[in-house]
Formats: C-alpha cells, sequence, structure tokens
C-alpha cells in the first residue's frame, strides 16, 4: 500500500483538492456508457422508478384522490391532527401557535422597526392559516396559498381553502426552486400564478411516490446542467405525504371493518322457512289461506321497520287470528338454514386492530390516540399519553420546517410589494417559533433535563468518594471512563477534581 504524505487530508482543503477536484472530473469524462455496460456497472434504466404490483406508476389525479379517500377516514383523520398539533402546540389563553421574533443582537433601527411591521400585519394571518396549511400539507405533502398583496401596503389576505386544494395545483419547477403554479380554475379551468401571488408548503420527498410523466422528465438535459436558471421547467411530483406508506395498511383495515360491519348485519337477518298443511283445500281455500299468511308476515315486517326507522320501541302486543279445520298447522324450521352458523371462520376486532396497529405505525401515531385508548397501558397514572404524544411531536419537527419556508415566502411577498425588496435568508432579521411548552414533547425534554441531572449528580457522588479514597488523577480517569461510561476527554477533565490543593487537611469534601 502506497504510504500518504503527512499533511494530506488538510491537504484536500487547499490548493491540492483543487486540482484533485478537476482531475476527477477529467477521469469521469472518459467513461462511456460500453464501458459501464460491459463491467456490469451500469445503473438500471429509469424504468425502474415504476415499481409493480400495488405500487406500480399512478397518474397525478389517482394519488390524490386515494389521499382524499384517506383524509376523510376518521382513524386516519385523527392520526393527521395529532402530527398537526403536535407541531404547532398553542398557548393555552391566546391560542398563538406562530411567533414572529426579532433575533437577539440586532440593534438597527430600521431592521426592528421592518420586524414589527411584519409581526404586526402578518403574525395575525399566519396564526389563522397554520393550522389548515399544516393539516393539507401532512396529507397532501404541498399545500398552497393564494396570496393577495397590493403595492405600497403588503400582504392583505391569504386564502388557502378548497379552490387551491393540491389536487387543483400544479407546481413547476427549476430544480428544486419552485418558479410558478398552473391551476386547473376559472373559466378556463387553467390559470397561471407567479411566487408572488402564491406561496408554497413543501413537505420533504422522503419516500418516492411512483408516478407517470418521470419517463418524459428524464429524457431531458436538466441533470446535466449546472445552471439550474437553464433548466426547462418542470412540473413537480406529488409526494411528501404522510398518507403512501399507509397505503396498503389502510385498505387490509377497511376490509378487515367491512367484514366485521358485515358480519354483524349478517347476524340480524332472522330468515325461517314456514310449511303450511293444506291437505284437503280446493284451490280457493288454498289461495285465500296463502295471501292471508303473506298479508300477516309482511304487516310484521312493516311494523319493525317503522320501529326502527322512527327510533321508537314497540311496545305493544301483537295477535292474529287464523283459523283452522281439521289437523292444519304451521310447521317452522328454524333457521332457513338448518341451524348453521352459516360461516367457515368469525371475523373478531382482534383481525381489525392488526390492521389498525400497522396503519398508526405508518401513521407515525400510536394506536392509543386514534380511538383505542384501552391499548395504552399504565393509562394516564404513568404518563402514558405524554410518551406516545411525544413521538407524535418528534416526526411532526418536518412540519415546522416546511412551515417555516412557507411563511418566509409569504413575507418575501409583502416586503417586496410593501418596500420593494426582497430578504436574503441569511439576512432575515427575525425568527419565527412555534409554541410547545404546553405540548408533550416538551414534558419529554423536561424529563431527559431531569434524567440528565440525576446522572450527573451521580457522577459528582462518584468523584467525591474516589477523593475521600485517596485515589490519584490517572486512577479516577480510568474509573470515570471504563465504569460510569463518561467520554474520554471529560473523564481526564473531571479526573482533576480528586486532586486536593496543597495544605488541605482532612476531607471535608469538594465544596
Amino acid at each position: 500500500m502506497k504510504k500518504q504524505k503527512s499533511g494530506f487530508l488538510s491537504s484536500l482543503f487547499g490548493r491540492d483538492a483543487t486540482q484533485q477536484f478537476t482531475n476527477d472530473a477529467k477521469s469521469i469524462a472518459s467513461v462511456d456508457e460500453s464501458q459501464a455496460v460491459m463491467l456490469g456497472a451500469m445503473p438500471s434504466s429509469v424504468s425502474s422508478m415504476f415499481p409493480v404490483g400495488k405500487k406500480a406508476a399512478r397518474e397525478r389525479a389517482m394519488i390524490y384522490q386515494k389521499w382524499a379517500e384517506m383524509e376523510a377516514d376518521p382513524f386516519v383523520s385523527t392520526a393527521m391532527w395529532l402530527q398537526t398539533t403536535a407541531a404547532l402546540g398553542g398557548h393555552e389563553t391566546t391560542g398563538e401557535v406562530v411567533f414572529v421574533e426579532a433575533k437577539s443582537g440586532i440593534d438597527d433601527k430600521n431592521r426592528l422597526k421592518l420586524v414589527d411591521d411584519i409581526i404586526a400585519q402578518l403574525s395575525p394571518i399566519f396564526n389563522e392559516i397554520a393550522f389548515t396549511v399544516a393539516y393539507t400539507g401532512a396529507s397532501f405533502g404541498d399545500a398552497y396559498a393564494r396570496v393577495y398583496a397590493q403595492k405600497g401596503v403588503g400582504v392583505t389576505d391569504v386564502y388557502c381553502d378548497e379552490l387551491v386544494r393540491p389536487p387543483l395545483v400544479q407546481p413547476f419547477e427549476q430544480g428544486s426552486r419552485t418558479v410558478g403554479y398552473a391551476i386547473a380554475t376559472g373559466k378556463d379551468q387553467f390559470q397561471r400564478l407567479t411566487v408572488g401571488q402564491m406561496a408554497r408548503l413543501k413537505m420533504p420527498r422522503v419516500t418516492w411516490v411512483p408516478q407517470t410523466g418521470v419517463y418524459q422528465k428524464s429524457q431531458l438535459d436538466n441533470i446535466v446542467e449546472d445552471d439550474t436558471s437553464e433548466h426547462e421547467l418542470m412540473p413537480s411530483a406529488a409526494g411528501g405525504s404522510l398518507l403512501y406508506s399507509a397505503e396498503d395498511s389502510y385498505d387490509q383495515l377497511k376490509a378487515a371493518l367491512a367484514g366485521l360491519v358485515g358480519q354483524r348485519w349478517l347476524d340480524l337477518i332472522d330468515e325461517q322457512i314456514v310449511t303450511v298443511d293444506m291437505s284437503g283445500m280446493n284451490d280457493a281455500q288454498q289461495k285465500k289461506t296463502t295471501e292471508a299468511l303473506v298479508s300477516m308476515w309482511k304487516r310484521s315486517k312493516e311494523r319493525a321497520e317503522e320501529s326502527v326507522s322512527s327510533g321508537q320501541p314497540f311496545l305493544q302486543k301483537v295477535k292474529t287470528i287464523f283459523p283452522v279445520w281439521g289437523d292444519k298447522k304451521l310447521q317452522t324450521v328454524t333457521p332457513a338454514n338448518g341451524g348453521q352458523s352459516g360461516r367457515n371462520g368469525d371475523i373478531s376486532i382482534d383481525d381489525v386492530l392488526f390492521h389498525a396497529k400497522a396503519m398508526a405505525g405508518a401513521l407515525g401515531t400510536d394506536l392509543s390516540m386514534i380511538g383505542f385508548a384501552d391499548q395504552l397501558s399504565g393509562g394516564l397514572g404513568e404518563g402514558g399519553f405524554f410518551r406516545v404524544s411525544a413521538q407524535s411531536a418528534e416526526r411532526a419537527r418536518i412540519t415546522r420546517i416546511a412551515l417555516t419556508n412557507f411563511f418566509n415566502q409569504i413575507v418575501d411577498i409583502h416586503t417586496y410589494n410593501k418596500y420593494g425588496f426582497v430578504i436574503a435568508d441569511n439576512e432575515r432579521p427575525y425568527k419565527i417559533t412555534f409554541y410547545s411548552t404546553i405540548s408533550a414533547l416538551a414534558a419529554e425534554q423536561a424529563r431527559t433535563q431531569m434524567d440528565s441531572a440525576t446522572a450527573s449528580q451521580i457522577i459528582l457522588q462518584g468523584i467525591q468518594m474516589l477523593r475521600d479514597m485517596g485515589a490519584d488523577v490517572d486512577t479516577a480517569a480510568s474509573f470515570l471512563r471504563d465504569e460510569m461510561q463518561v467520554d474520554e476527554e471529560k473523564a481526564k477533565v473531571y479526573a482533576k477534581l480528586v486532586e486536593k490543593p496543597a495544605g488541605e487537611e482532612g476531607d471535608g469534601g469538594m465544596f
């Protein structure tokens, strides 16, 4: 093996790094397609983006149609609300969830005046639309808001209701930057909006959603062009939804619920076969007897239906006089299937719970938080709800990141129309924060802080005991590192506490 020169790693950050960067670019330029194929190293084609089976590529409208169906489900809707409330929190008295504050260390009066204007004009709007936008973004991966602004005034209103639902809006991008929108509303069912008219909440595309149009996009040369301003405008793919990974488990849960409910309805059907002895009757008597029996049972059915539809119990006794002669009688065989249950196997609540747990796990929410509180061991007494909802809060961090970018877009539209400039991201004199001290995440953080303080106290007690026993610095460092699992560098620093100052007598303690 060739020996590395001294300072090799550090040289990569200087002049040698630039040369290496250039040489690497020349080396990859010499690779052609035939060479990659012959060596078995050529990546698969873009067709790998189209999985088969249940995850086959779908059109954009079909993807959003599926997510809209799931969003309307009570279990899924509760999970999405839980994710949203975990991300936003809320002040216990004012109800505010979004706060715009000046960054610390800013003393420029003009910047502070700009922050005060943003707080006064935009903060109420942010708090009004935060829940709607966050919920829609978590469900569809994108959320849009039509921003109304006037020159010299700034943003006056933000609309984020049904006409800008994600299925109706198609964003266009250059690279990963959104540059405009096409919406399916208006007289022609097609209108264009600029980034100065609409803001977009874009959730991170963590999981790829197979969809049509990928092949056509791959034919363009955008991927090899360094300057994104030279890229062709490309439609943004649907994705980012928290619902995608839960689609299969949702379908299974829906089927299990349908089977359970259907079984209950079937059990309500009480069908009987009644035989009538009509021997010795002529045709007219047989017809009249049959009509009387049918009429009697129809009337009984009608009374039952009336009682169910009206919600009023039927409290009267029903007596029917049916004359017979000779040995004429009615004989009933109950039930119609000969006494069998009619099913090969029963559908129990355990079948539903299995798929419900799978769906809740995919949504990042514990089953106990979406209507199955009996599944939570310990209950409120052991703080179970705090533990469970804290996991949702951890996952909801990405919603906060997306919301912050979304609100910054609205601020840019405001400052552009009112002052004629847009603030660069690294020069924003304000910060956007979310209220979370009443959420379970804060309780979990407090628990972590308390555990850390307890561990620190134990370490100090161990150092005190080592000091009392006369241990030297090396022995104390070894004990802290190996037995108490303290980081080696910290152990060396803490071990110095066992040293007694010159002239100290007795063991009066460290403090």
